[in-house]
């Protein structure tokens, strides 16, 4: 099915809602739909490698640990949120790059999209991610998407240039632009505050005033 359909949009938002708990018409959706089973089966993922990093034993912290052993389990705690996709900053940007181009790969029927999402629909993305996106540019495709431990908003916006992909990447930062071509996908990545936006085109370089404008729209 196409995974810009409204039963997908339907679908998906539940799912980022709950994964667990789904509506009867939901269930039935995901019988047909391979997209939206792997849409969820990311998303169960995503939650138990985030439950897996945060439950940790608290009777261990109320005794006394000697320091060596403080090292050690404050070592641990790091590992586990490295492990379950919390500090991405050690990434590289050329391999932050690969891993967008993958993901917009992978949902490659967002391109096709024409029709407007209304502003409700986009709004309740950009709430699950705990983003904030002021762009007057029209919308066609709205999906908070799991990405590296959390939910990143990812959007296709309409322009003079054509369809645009954007990835609102509140938990990424990057240093400096960078620009990468893969796959026939032409994109940059661009600092944005305490995180970054990755904009991507399929014909052409993006405009660097257009990506400008993306990135003055992004909040968080």
């Amino acid at each position: 099915m196409n995974s810009g359909s409204p039963e997908c949009r339907h679908a998906r938002l539940q799912i980022g809602g709950d994964p667990q708990g789904l509506s009867a018409d939901v269930a039935a959706h995901l019988s047909t739909c391979a997209e939206c089973t792997r849409f969820r089966a990311e998303t169960l993922a995503l939650d138990a490698r985030l439950r897996a990093a945060l439950e940790l034993p608290l009777p261990q912290f109320r005794k006394a640990v000697p320091p060596a052993r403080r090292f050690a389990l404050a070592a641990s705690v790091v590992l586990a949120m490295i492990i379950a996709g919390g500090f991405w900053v050690f990434r590289p940007q050329p391999a932050l790059a690969d891993e967008v181009v993958a993901h917009v790969l992978e949902e490659a029927g967002s391109w096709d999209q024409q029709k407007l999402l209304p502003g409700s629909a986009v709004a309740d993305v950009l709430r699950t991610a705990g983003v904030q996106f002021d762009a007057t540019l029209p919308v066609v495709y709205a999906y908070a998407c799991p990405f590296h431990g959390h939910r990143v908003p990812h959007l296709v916006i309409q322009t003079d240039n054509g369809p645009m992909t954007v990835m609102l990447l509140a938990h990424e930062p990057v240093s400096q632009r960078t620009e990468f071509a893969e796959n026939g996908l032409h994109g940059v990545l661009l600092p944005a505050g305490s995180g970054s936006v990755a904009v991507l085109m399929r014909h052409g370089e993006v405009p660097a005033d257009v990506a400008a404008r993306i990135v003055s729209a992004a909040r968080w």
